[in-house]
């Protein structure tokens, strides 16, 4: 019974970690779009994650006013139409920053598309990134982190018995 937990324990934790766990990370970055330069960050959660769209002026300029941001989502199996997103303006010291959380339905390659609109002229950039699982973790997850601390807390009242015999 050891030797075959051992085994299962050892594969298990050989696994490749796929999940994406952590802060947003660039799936663009400084790309030109019309006057704009661009990077995307994203945090591709399944069920809900998240894009933040950074743009800086040209050297010696300001941002277009009235900037417009959205993020559009389709598979790249094409299962579903395209979804526009409108990202919202945050308060940044420097330049410009739109943030937009996304539905994500399944854990697959998604094609972004970056769609800029100003009073200056506009920009489309594209990119594609994996959805990975959200971090939360299941039933069964729970119960396979609780074991070394349920086997402590059995040791724990199994030693607590027996001095009680010795000693009563």
């Amino acid at each position: 019974m050891r030797r075959s937990a051992f085994l299962i324990l050892l594969l298990w934790s050989s696994l490749p970690a796929l999940a994406h766990q952590g802060p947003p990370f660039p799936i663009l970055e400084d790309q030109r779009a019309g006057p704009y330069a661009v990077s995307v960050w994203t945090d591709p959660d399944v069920g809900t994650g998240t894009f933040f769209v950074v743009l800086e002026p040209p050297k010696g300029r300001s941002l277009p006013t009235r900037t417009r941001a959205r993020i559009g989502l389709q598979p790249v199996s094409r299962r579903l139409a395209e979804v526009l997103y409108e990202a919202e303006p945050q308060k940044v010291s420097y330049g410009a920053r739109y943030f937009t959380p996304v539905r994500l339905d399944k854990e697959e390659r998604w094609r972004v598309r970056v769609l800029l609109d100003g009073s200056e002229g506009g920009g489309e950039l594209t990119a594609e990134v994996e959805a990975t699982p959200d971090g939360t973790i299941g039933p069964i997850a729970l119960a396979l982190y609780l074991m070394p601390f349920l086997a402590v807390g059995f040791l724990w009242l199994k030693a607590v018995l027996r001095r009680r015999e010795s000693t009563g």
